[in-house]
């Protein structure tokens, strides 16, 4: 029983959270959209707009609205699929008819066995043909797909801004006229940073690719090898910046400043849910490398509802990452409150720190507290005084 009562009594302090880079932190409400006209049913009565009930849970919440208004954000997506289109016919159609250009189609896969002769009579060489189909082939098509991703990027503030209006239940009807409307607010937000993003993938894309093509000819992979692992180790992480801020644009009254300074905040403070979420964004797109028959299920299927439920979960990431930095801003401002209370109620000046009162403004010291006056003690007027 004593053992009992000591266990009991030695329970663990509940372990203080840590608010990394909290001092970046802008606390930031979610964006009031401007309502749309209701439509009067009766003379008098317009149509009543309930608000519907959600799971907890940012990405069950996602999911179950993407499933509650999936004709209202397939019709704002139709825009974005349009843009998005050059990306795939880049991938589908384009990528063949490059190869077989730059290529050929008379190539025979048996040099070095003394029977693969080209038309002039020389031997055919895999190795090399395989390093012209990394560098002079994949790479000038990454950089066309690089290209096509830029085009669309623009579009996406629409399909998002759809997406958070749908995620936070802002009601609306006419798709093309919101659509357009999220484009116009932030079309160049998501032009400048898709473009950083795209880059640095371009540049992982590109270092790996170079890497391929010295190693198919036999070459000297050490310095390839270098700039891969280099470009993998910076870029990884420095592609997480842009898709938080993408996730965070058209949610939150936040300047492009600010919002650069909460995603890093953001980052560091949620790393493993935003990694998650960059990691199944980024499966379809290695999806699409793997052959032709999944690349064109891989589009069907984001074309439907792929693109909609991506939008949906990068809005419930920066969702999420918010309220978090939120309750650690309040938690620690409590925190500091109650010291300074504490400080002021024991008379006790608070030590110089990030905690301490801001001193005044003129730089004058603070005036000491008064005393308060002794009361006078009580007298019995009826009481004569003694003469002295």
């Amino acid at each position: 029983m004593a053992n009992q009562a000591q266990t009991g009594g030695k329970q663990r302090a509940a372990k203080e959270p840590k608010f990394i880079f909290g001092s970046l932190f802008v606390d930031a409400p979610v964006v009031t959209e401007p309502e749309e006209e209701r439509k009067v049913v009766v003379a008098g009565m317009t149509e009543a707009r309930v608000k519907k009930a959600y799971p907890e849970g940012y990405i069950r919440k996602a999911a179950a609205v993407c499933r509650g208004d999936y004709r209202t954000l397939i019709k704002c997506s139709l825009w974005f699929l349009a843009a998005a289109l050059v990306f795939v016919l880049v991938l589908l159609v384009a990528e063949p008819f490059f190869e077989d250009y730059v290529i050929g189609q008379g190539f025979v896969f048996t040099g070095g066995l003394g029977i693969g002769f080209t038309p002039s009579g020389e031997f055919d060489s895999i190795s090399e043909q395989t390093a012209r189909l990394y560098w002079e082939v994949y790479e000038p098509l990454l950089c066309m797909l690089a290209g096509a991703g830029v085009i669309a990027s623009p579009f996406m503030a629409g399909l998002f801004y759809c997406a958070k209006r749908s995620y936070f239940q802002d009601f609306y009807k006419r798709s093309v006229a919101t659509f357009f409307m999220g484009f116009r607010k932030y079309w160049w937000k998501f032009l400048v940073t898709a473009t950083v993003g795209i880059l640095i993938a371009l540049a992982m894309g590109t270092s790996l690719l170079y890497h391929l093509s010295c190693d198919a000819k036999g070459a000297d992979t050490a310095g390839s090898l270098a700039a891969v692992i280099l470009t993998f180790i910076f870029g990884a992480p420095l592609l997480l910046l842009p898709m938080t801020m993408m996730s965070l644009f058209t949610s939150y009254e936040l300047s492009f400043k600010d919002t650069i300074k909460d995603a890093i905040v953001i980052i560091f403070n949620n790393p493993l849910y935003v990694i998650l979420v960059g990691i199944a964004s980024a499966v379809p797109l290695l999806l699409l490398t793997a052959s032709q028959i999944l690349s064109i299920i891989v589009v069907i299927v984001m074309f439907i509802i792929g693109f909609i439920f991506w939008a949906l979960c990068w809005i419930a990431m920066g969702d999420r990452g918010m309220s978090k930095c939120k309750a650690y801003k309040a938690y620690f401002e409590k925190k500091k409150a109650v010291a300074h209370g504490r400080a002021v109620k024991a008379g006790k000046a608070l030590p110089a720190g990030k905690d301490a009162p801001a001193a005044p403004a003129t730089g004058a010291s603070a005036p000491a507290p008064k005393k308060k006056a002794q009361p006078a003690p009580y007298q019995n007027p009826k009481k004569k005084k003694k003469k002295k």
